[in-house]
């Protein structure tokens, strides 16, 4: 199950689970691109369905997952990774509406997400879950109040629920991509996204999404069977600085 999966990275991170044999659940709050993501999975010989879903409703994630269910009879994966990067303002001009949104979704939506997925997967024996973060989930960034709050509270999600089922076969990890092209960070940066942003990474480019989505697989594969709680930087050395 991967939400966001309609476009950019939940697509990607969608496809190459096909690609290696897994039948997806394609989630997102748009149905046009999210029967998109499942026309591309079907074409090249994958099984996939769609369910509309905006994860900050509870009830939307409960559904989600039991559409996964009853579509391929359990879920053993699932990445959550739905999102919006919300208005750009400093912290005293940043509105409360806009605030209340960027949290509902971004944090919200996860903790939603894995409520309805942790009970499923114990009771089909275990599973492993990847919550996408950012490198904003790492550090501050100016203009940014809401969206670095809620990506510092996924890790925080994160860590906590890996704890809770450690000893229960479900392990659960953040992946924090830093500067990729996709709609979101064209619309954050524009035309920085090719200079500025490159400039600040020390591999001196953007990365890939098929990138993202390999980190992902790993954690949710089984050559990352000792691995629980961790956050994972995918973003060309930003972080060694």
């Amino acid at each position: 199950m991967v939400t966001g999966a309609g476009a950019g990275l939940g697509r990607a991170i969608a496809v190459a689970l096909a690609r290696c044999g897994d039948a997806v659940m394609v989630c997102d709050i748009d149905p046009d691109g999210g029967r998109e993501t499942v026309a591309a999975i079907e074409a090249a010989g994958g099984t996939a369905r769609f369910e509309p879903c905006n994860v900050a409703v509870p009830a939307d994630a409960e559904r989600a997952v039991a559409a996964c269910l009853d579509a391929f009879g359990r879920l053993d994966r699932a990445v959550n990774n739905a999102g919006i990067e919300g208005a750009r303002a400093a912290v005293a001009d940043y509105g409360v509406d806009e605030w209340r949104r960027v949290i509902d979704i971004n944090l919200g939506g996860v903790f939603f997400c894995l409520r309805a997925e942790i009970p499923a997967m114990l009771a089909g024996g275990g599973g492993a879950i990847v919550n996408i973060g950012s490198t904003a989930s790492l550090g501050g960034v100016a203009g940014m109040p809401a969206y670095t709050a809620a990506k510092h509270g996924l890790l925080g999600l994160t860590r906590a629920a890996a704890l809770d089922y450690a000893d229960r076969g479900i392990r659960i990890n953040a992946v924090c991509p830093g500067s990729f092209r996709t709609a979101m960070s064209e619309r954050l940066f524009g035309d920085a996204l090719d200079t500025s942003m490159v400039a600040t990474t020390p591999m001196g480019r953007l990365g890939g999404l098929d990138e993202i989505a390999a980190a992902v697989l790993f954690l949710l594969s089984d050559a990352a069977s000792f691995v629980t709680g961790a956050a994972l930087p995918v973003e060309g050395g930003k972080r060694a600085r």
